[in-house]
């Protein structure tokens, strides 16, 4: 029996994040943008729900094979793959670079202060950065999804 993807906002957040995760696991990532819409013109409240559900999504899976005690560490490696700097990262991918480890370490302090800090200008650039890193914890999701279900898409 096939299911068909919703591609418009449904009453259920849990549904929007599950379809535009749906959709970008299917090779289809540009219909999830008006899924996670809501959660961005909702607010601050709503979109750090949006980041904390797309970081979970990431590190989930893989938190369960961590040693008694291990942690998430962050590595940048720049273009020629020696180890890079995050601050020359664009701040919205250094935001969910930064953002997912520190909710896949349980600081969740550590991670709403760091999307405070993106967000608080206030101003179109924040507004971009966000974007930006919303889009980097989604395509971060699908990979994990993709890799913990053996897909390939």
């Amino acid at each position: 029996m096939s299911h068909q993807i919703p591609t418009a906002p449904q009453d259920d957040p849990a549904e929007n994040i599950m379809a535009a995760l749906a959709h970008g696991m299917t090779g289809h990532p540009e219909k999830a943008a008006p899924l996670l819409e809501p959660f961005i013109v909702g607010g601050p409240v709503t979109a750090v729900g949006l980041c904390a559900a797309l970081a979970e999504t990431s590190a989930r899976h893989t938190r369960k094979a961590l040693p008694a005690g291990g942690t998430f560490g962050l590595l940048v490696l720049d273009a020629t793959g020696k180890t890079g700097d995050i601050g020359a990262l664009p701040p919205g991918i250094r935001f969910a670079a930064q953002f997912s480890t520190a909710w896949a370490n349980g600081e969740r302090d550590t991670a709403y202060a760091l999307f405070h800090a993106l967000v608080q200008p206030g101003d179109e650039q924040a507004a971009e950065a966000l974007a930006d890193g919303v889009r980097a914890l989604f395509d971060m999701a699908v990979v994990s999804l993709n890799e913990m279900t053996g897909r390939t898409s």
